[in-house]
């Protein structure tokens, strides 16, 4: 006799998708349901799956059952509220005690990306990006996304409580926005929070200045000026790019800058896969993450990657001279 369990189901598009080798996670929701997911095997979402589900370090690779997570995963951050709702998981948090002084102060509206995260780091007075400008620049994300959510989810059902009198165009449009400003408000709060903390540090810069072929590197030091002048020398000229996930997206870095031979990226995706960071690395394209998402990468990779103290040094010694 075997003592084992065996999982048995009807041929669908999912299982038809998988193969050998790939990566099979059945989790347990809260309400007793279960959530399956298969993923291919080494690409970036099996690599972040294991690194959300505390499954990195496997001493025995292959199988292996967790019934708590024992780790800081379980904590709803930046890096693991992408990975969730990359597989279709809705983390809602919200902080309704700054409700009523956003209302206020915005009208009752959504204001603009640069003012609301303007707004998210005078919530946190105590923060100074040169006492740390990895845990800075999280901390403003973190704040920023959780007042964004509870704005957001109030504005949300107040527009669904009054209805669309059965207009599907306008329920399809309002959906659409949602989507829309959901997708772009993310990167242009990343990079508002970056140049406070470039400024903070006393680090000159550009923002989205235009290079060859009207390209616009997300930021240029010390900036356009040294960058259009053809006697400044291209050692001490830095582009960073600014991506709050890659994905295949990282390649379009390449074809900016062309005096800067070697190219910085800043992301706040977690566990890109070897493939991705390899491929990376003879582009010639330095990835730069902050301090807490290392440890989402294996021991080869995080020997590469570069946090942002040290992005900042680098500027810092190129300025200097």
């Amino acid at each position: 006799m075997r003592w084992e369990y065996r999982l048995y189901f009807p041929t669908n598009t999912v299982s038809q998708c998988a193969a050998v080798g790939d990566l099979l996670l059945i989790a347990k929701r809260p309400d007793n349901t279960l959530l399956a997911i298969v993923a291919e095997q080494e690409t970036t979402i099996a690599k972040q799956i294991m690194w959300l589900f505390g499954f990195s370090n496997l001493t025995h690779p292959g199988f292996s059952i967790r019934e708590d997570l024992e780790t800081e995963q379980d904590r709803i951050e930046f890096a693991s509220r992408f990975i969730l709702e990359s597989i279709g998981v809705v983390v809602e948090t919200t902080e309704e005690t700054w409700l009523d002084a956003m209302l206020e102060k915005f009208n009752g509206g959504f204001p603009t990306t640069r003012e609301f995260s303007a707004y998210a780091r005078s919530t946190l007075k105590d923060v100074n990006p040169q006492d740390g400008p990895d845990d800075v620049l999280m901390a403003w994300l973190e704040r920023e996304e959780i007042l964004f959510r509870t704005l957001e989810r109030h504005l949300i059902g107040d527009r669904l409580t009054k209805g669309f009198d059965d207009d599907v165009d306008s329920f399809i449009s309002f959906s659409l926005s949602v989507q829309n400003r959901r997708k772009s408000r993310v990167g242009l709060a990343l990079e508002n929070h970056l140049e406070l903390v470039f400024a903070g540090c006393g680090i000159r810069y550009s923002r989205t200045a235009v290079t060859e072929n009207k390209t616009k590197p997300d930021f240029l030091f010390p900036g356009h000026i040294e960058y259009h002048n053809p006697a400044f020398n291209p050692l001490n000229l830095t582009m960073l790019g600014v991506k709050s996930t890659c994905k295949d997206r990282w390649r379009q870095v390449l074809a900016e800058a062309d005096r800067i031979e070697h190219k910085h990226l800043l992301t706040l995706e977690a566990a890109i896969s070897s493939n991705q960071t390899d491929e990376m690395l003879t582009k010639n394209l330095q990835l730069v993450l902050p301090r807490r998402i290392h440890d989402s990468y294996t021991e080869a990779q995080q020997a590469w990657i570069m946090d942002i103290s040290s992005f900042i040094a680098l500027v810092q010694d190129r300025q200097s001279n």
